[in-house]
């Protein structure tokens, strides 16, 4: 499905196609959406496994605007060892 068919109250952005933590392999994506009651998005950023494993998922502080998940996207991408370290706190789904 294309981002475009989610509407806009769901982002997705990929953060890393290949994150190597702790000798596994992961695809992080960065997940926003809009929830009833709340302002904003809910931010979580999600850690899919390439071995098949369960995935797990990190919240992340809320965003108040569309521009405010596009920096997060841009900061976290340029940054491995971060999105390495979210990783580790992680949770699973």
């Amino acid at each position: 499905m294309s981002k475009f068919a989610k509407g806009k109250s769901w982002i997705e952005h990929r953060l890393s196609s290949d994150l190597e933590v702790d000798g596994r392999r992961y695809t992080a994506n960065l997940l926003a959406r809009k929830g009833t009651g709340f302002p904003g998005f809910r931010v979580t950023a999600v850690f899919l496994p390439h071995d098949g494993g369960a995935l797990v998922e990190r919240d992340l502080p809320a965003a108040a605007s569309t521009a405010d998940v596009h920096r997060m996207t841009r900061e976290l991408s340029a940054d491995a060892g971060r999105l390495a370290e979210l990783c580790r706190e992680a949770r699973p789904a």
